[in-house]
């Protein structure tokens, strides 16, 4: 072993010992927070891992930068091998991975080539960043630290590509080794035997030196993405916190600190890459609002790394007290408390274990101090920032479970949604989040159609789920009645709740009211079991959204379509016929609904239908299917005040406008609204139509064509 092998052993196991202690605390800070099962389904994980994580799946939706990115992953991947080999040689001499033959001939030619891939990929990458500026790339607190660690993986890449360069100008490489891009080089530049010592030490103190960085910087994600991304919840909708209100331990509702999310909701911070995707494709950020979803993520993050040490103090110390009554009092600080909340024996422990400062920051709060509540209020819950990620980041469930924290522990509003105890009050009361609507009401709108109720019959072929928006809105009841009509012209065995249906509960689970939401679930599940009900079929996603997928987890299961899935059914069937006479000159634009669409994959059926209309052209906007921009009405936005920015409706019913076409065609009650109020706006009322896909297809279905 020569003096070289023993200076390496030295740094080698330094930087190894600092990581172990930096992964150590790191890890740590996830066991503060709320446990989160994520180990169901290995085969499905270990699927999403190879598709988002390893092929970068979702990073190639943008193909520019997915590109660039690709190359530096997959570039590093490769270089492991490269790596790992620059370590035995720091062991030891004779170590090195020759022995492998053939394998290190393809090792060897592809870490040659993905040098220079990164190289390239790395240069561009400054260029976009710093020369082109591109938008979403521009965040002022990461600019000097993007840089460098930019500039130190072109350095990593380019030592390496010169150390290999030297063992061939110096004949002293491996037997196996072939390096086609060094090959080129060695004949143009003389390097010698003090230039590969140089190069040596150059790569592996800066591959060791990186490593140890990456847990205090936001490239902290080349360690967690793809734990990140086998861990994120397998496929939309990304379910929403839930709250045992049976338990007598639940002390607190919602997320107010790090303690009070899931460890998976930590592990995003740790995973953030700082892209800004999210907050591109962001319909509140895009039309002016405070909301920015890396800025929740980064927050998070921020705080965690912030509290996390004083809660490690704070355990320690509580393990090691020699008073039981003091041990319990830091042990009640552990779970969240604020100064203002505890007892004197508490404030006491507080006060020794933490300086002034710690106190100060131990006070802080998430929302408020690290993210302003204005951005939580102003997310429709769109979804698109999930669909973006690249590392399965899951922004909405965050916001949400700090909404219910706001609502259920504070009861604190803004301006923009200081309407919602209002809605809050009217779905207590009449179950319907407007004022002034009687429950008795709610089966008003199918007057004359000789609709029953499952009271009066409960033999059926499917449940009708009228929804709020289809019973008491006026523009929305012609949608219920639209597509009542098609099914009794499809002879379809239907039924209503009527009076007994009440609102799902959408509007107060994902405004953060889940007790309320909780109430309404169990209330509607009682009622759809008392008659057996199996299968139900809705006009409104979000009902569509939330019988299909949330009440599942309250034990209600039931086979739900939404109207245009079930009209499509019908046509395919034969029991509804178009008829082929009745041509239609129309051009249609298409708005697609995020919780039909990205939340349920659902895109076709409605399309599908449109289609199926003779002489109907169906035009598709720029933002559409899983790119699709938002109406600004999910996330309980529908009952709350817009004051700041453009209104997202607006901005996306310009969008459609700008198509030409003479109708916009929806498939949502509360898209319906927003569009309508939008093409209001742009004083197009009189020329452009906003319609239901159901209304579109009433009129072109020949009569009698009931099976």
């Amino acid at each position: 072993m020569t003096a070289k092998n023993l200076d390496f052993w030295i740094v080698f196991i330094a930087a190894v010992a600092t990581f172990a202690r930096s992964a150590w605390r790191l890890r740590q800070y996830l066991t503060f927070a709320r446990p989160d099962d994520r180990f169901d389904r290995l085969g499905a994980r270990l699927r999403q891992m190879l598709t988002v994580g390893l092929l970068q799946t979702k990073i190639l939706r943008d193909p520019g930068a997915g590109v660039i990115h690709v190359a530096i992953f997959w570039g590093f991947l490769v270089l492991l091998a490269a790596a790992a080999e620059a370590v035995l040689e720091g062991l030891h001499p004779s170590l090195n991975l020759n022995w492998l033959g053939p394998l290190y001939s393809l090792s060897t030619i592809a870490a040659d080539i993905f040098c220079a891939f990164i190289i390239v990929a790395t240069l561009v990458a400054l260029w976009r960043r710093y020369v082109l500026r591109v938008r979403r790339l521009q965040v002022s607190e990461d600019r000097i630290e993007a840089a460098v660690i930019l500039l130190t993986i072109l350095a990593i890449v380019t030592s390496l590509l010169l150390l290999n360069t030297a063992r061939i100008r110096l004949g002293t490489d491996y037997s196996w080794a072939i390096r086609p891009v060094a090959a080129l080089l060695a004949p143009i530049l003389p390097l010698g035997e003090v230039a590969h010592e140089v190069f040596w030490w150059m790569h592996i103190v800066l591959i060791l030196a990186f490593t140890n960085y990456l847990p205090y910087s936001k490239h902290l994600h080349v360690l967690t993405s793809l734990p990140n991304v086998f861990f994120s919840q397998l496929e939309f909708p990304r379910a929403l916190p839930t709250v045992d209100f049976t338990s007598e331990n639940v002390e607190k509702f919602g997320a107010r600190d790090i303690e009070d999310f899931s460890w998976k909701t930590l592990l995003d911070g740790y995973t953030c890459t700082h892209c800004g995707r999210c907050t591109s494709v962001c319909p509140a950020n895009a039309t002016g609002k405070v909301l920015d979803p890396r800025g929740i993520i980064i927050a998070i993050h921020k705080r965690t790394m912030d509290k996390g040490p004083l809660l490690l103090k704070l355990r320690d110390w509580a393990d090691n007290a020699s008073r039981a009554d003091r041990r319990d009092a830091a042990r009640a600080i552990l779970r969240g408390k604020r100064s203002d909340e505890m007892n004197e024996l508490e404030r006491a422990v507080f006060e020794t274990v933490f300086t002034a400062e710690e106190r100060a920051i131990w006070d802080r709060r998430l929302v408020g101090d690290y993210i302003p509540p204005e951005a939580l209020w102003a997310c429709t819950t769109c979804g698109a920032c999930m669909q973006e990620c690249p590392v399965n980041i899951e922004h909405v469930p965050a916001i949400v479970a700090m909404r219910q924290a706001l609502v259920m522990m504070e009861a604190s509003f803004t301006d923009e949604s200081s309407l919602l105890p209002n809605v809050y009050s009217n779905l207590e009361t009449n179950a319907v989040p407007w004022g002034g609507m009687a429950q008795s009401d709610r089966a008003a709108w199918a007057e004359g159609l000789g609709i029953k109720t499952a009271a009066e019959d409960s033999s059926m072929e499917v449940l009708f789920w009228v929804g709020c928006a289809g019973s008491y809105d006026e523009r929305a009841k012609q949608i219920s009645r639209a597509f009542a009509e098609l099914m009794q012209h499809a002879g379809v065995e239907f039924r209503i709740l009527g009076v007994e249906e009440c609102c799902t509960g959408d509007p107060a689970r994902r405004s953060g009211n889940e007790y309320l939401a909780d109430t309404l679930t169990r209330q509607n599940i009682e009622t759809l079991d008392r008659y057996g009900v199996r299968t139900i079929v809705t006009i409104c996603p979000h009902c569509y959204n939330t019988l299909k997928n949330d009440y599942a987890r309250f034990g209600g299961n039931y086979h739900v379509m939404h109207h245009t899935q079930f009209l499509q059914q019908l046509i395919a069937e034969g029991r509804l016929r178009i008829d082929r006479a009745k041509l239609s000159q129309e051009a249609v634009a298409y708005h697609d609904s995020c919780y039909l669409g990205r939340y349920n994959g659902e895109y076709d059926a409605p399309r599908a239908l449109l289609e199926n209309v003779p002489g109907l052209t169906v035009l598709d906007v720029e933002r559409s299917r899983d790119r699709g921009f938002c109406c600004g009405a999910g996330g309980g936005r529908m009952f709350m005040e817009e004051h700041v920015g453009e209104k997202v409706n607006h901005n996306r019913t310009q969008e459609l406008l700008s198509t030409g076409a003479e109708t916009i065609a929806a498939n949502c009650p509360f898209c319906m609204t927003m569009l309508t109020d939008g093409v209001k706006a742009a004083d197009k009322a009189d020329s452009v139509r906003v319609r239901d896909v159901s209304e579109i297809l009433r009129d072109a279905i020949a009569d009698g064509s009931s099976s």
